[in-house]
């Protein structure tokens, strides 16, 4: 599967730095948004067709996994990812059991593992389509 801007990813982070990078890199292949923190972010899963979520864990107003969790209530379909450099994997397991964590990417993050990990993710969702449709 190739990636167009058909696909929408939502990236989630307190540090602007972080989502400064993370556009620049991504916006050629899919239609990216961002978020500096949760409200935003909700508020734009809230408003938006969105297909994957990539949301810090440690962030001043709600943890990563509590966010995602919100996600998850609003829209099942979402793909849901932590990508972060401090998260407890109790936490991550607690999350993933619960509502289902699709994937954690460790910060420093690396665009051609990441690029990997939503290639597959939409690839699925791209796949539940054809047999829903």
């Amino acid at each position: 599967m190739r990636p167009t801007k058909d696909f929408t990813v939502l990236y989630v982070d307190d540090e602007r730095a972080n989502l400064r990078s993370f556009k620049s890199v991504f916006r050629r292949i899919y239609k990216v948004l961002t978020a500096d923190n949760p409200i935003e972010g909700f508020e734009i899963v809230q408003s938006n067709k969105i297909d994957i979520v990539v949301s810090d864990h440690r962030m001043p107003e709600l943890i990563g996994t509590d966010f995602l969790r919100q996600v998850h209530g609003f829209d099942e379909n979402i793909k849901r990812i932590i990508l972060s450099g401090f998260v407890k994997k109790e936490e991550l397991k607690d999350a993933n059991d619960e509502f289902g964590i699709h994937a954690y990417i460790s910060k420093p993050w690396d665009f051609e593992h990441v690029q990997e990990i939503f290639q597959r993710l939409l690839s699925e969702k791209e796949s539940s389509k054809m047999i829903y449709d």
